[in-house]
């Protein structure tokens, strides 16, 4: 896959994904023309970092550990004033290499430096190239609460090379899958059909269904993105179990990860949503993620419904006391219905 996607409040995005394309990397950053690269990279990735970065020529390589405690405004002062020392411009290209929270991290300091640098991503985990990689968002974490401080701009380039996948341990390949889930589940049905065919294979990480499913997920969330960058309609979908889900991870204080407390979240607001969801619906979502490996149920220390109620009220998409969620009325069409703290408890027991 070598796609180019446009914009009409940004940039153009170029997406490279596939087997083997870490060996186009260099010439795809060249096309950018920076003055120079520097490279941000998971501190566990010191290998490929170093492997990567002679590919470029990057002037300077910073490593962070990665992690959603990553996601802090002392670690992006840290990082800008280390590119300031090595000398970074406006020129200077920036690229992320590892999971979520380092693309996340990457976007946000790219965003900012100097009112915005060239951003190259390079997703390293499932959860990253289905997901935290693409569509422009990003932020760091204020207070225990996710994604408070952030912004939409699009990533010049992403390169994805599936054989970075190969040395993600199962719990961490399986939960960027969840995000598939979730997008068929709100957006296409068949491509939520075409996930319950691929599941034995995807679970047993065969590299086919890998690179077709990560394509999925890319063009769902692409098309969404490129007709609302900014989350005024149907990018809302995007949001389904992640309402409850971003409650679970407050919560858990880092002992969940995202992957995990999203698929926690389908399953809990399918069950808040009532009637407004069918029975069949949530059954037929909580039998693909087991059937990925992906366990729904949220474990007792996090199965507080006042305490997740207190962070669903602070949600970023909380309007006017309204806590909204987008669920599936039917596979492959999300509706946006009302998180209260009656229907949460509902949800829990």
């Amino acid at each position: 896959m070598d796609r180019r996607f446009q914009f009409r409040r940004s940039t153009t995005c170029r997406i490279v994904l596939g087997d083997g394309v870490e060996a186009q990397l260099a010439s795809l950053i060249g096309e950018l023309e920076a003055d120079h690269v520097m490279l941000v990279h998971d501190g566990v990735l010191k290998a490929l970092a170093a492997r990567l970065a002679r590919a470029i020529g990057a002037r300077s390589t910073l490593s962070v550990p990665g992690g959603e405690a990553c996601k802090r405004l002392d670690v992006i002062g840290r990082l800008a004033a280390d590119l300031s020392a090595a000398g970074a411009t406006r020129g200077t290209a920036l690229v992320g290499l590892g999971g979520g929270t380092i693309t996340d991290l990457v976007g946000f300091l790219a965003a900012t430096y100097m009112r915005g640098v060239p951003l190259v991503l390079c997703p390293t985990t499932t959860l990253a190239m289905c997901d935290a990689a693409i569509g422009g968002k990003n932020g760091v974490d204020v207070s225990g609460l996710k994604n408070m401080l952030g912004t939409i701009r699009q990533p010049d380039l992403v390169v994805a090379d599936i054989a970075w996948l190969q040395s993600l341990p199962d719990e961490l390949f399986r939960e960027g899958l969840v995000e598939v889930v979730k997008k068929a589940a709100v957006l296409d049905a068949a491509s939520f059909r075409r996930l319950e065919q691929l599941a034995p294979d995807l679970a047993a990480r065969k590299p086919a269904a890998v690179a077709e499913v990560v394509e999925m997920a890319v063009m769902m969330k692409m098309d969404v993105v490129r007709a609302d960058e900014t989350e005024t309609g149907r990018r809302r979908w995007l949001n389904f179990g992640h309402t409850i889900g971003h409650a679970i991870e407050s919560l858990g204080a880092g002992t969940i990860r995202h992957g995990s407390a999203v698929a926690m979240g389908l399953a809990a607001e399918c069950r808040a949503a009532g009637a407004a969801v069918p029975a069949a619906v949530t059954a037929r979502i909580e039998a693909l993620l087991h059937a990925l490996g992906v366990a729904t149920a949220m474990p007792r220390p996090v199965a507080d419904a006042v305490r997740l109620w207190q962070f669903a009220q602070k949600d970023k998409k909380v309007r006017s006391g309204s806590v909204p969620m987008v669920v599936p009325a039917t596979i492959g069409r999300g509706k946006v219905v009302e998180l209260s703290a009656q229907n949460l408890a509902r949800s829990l027991a």
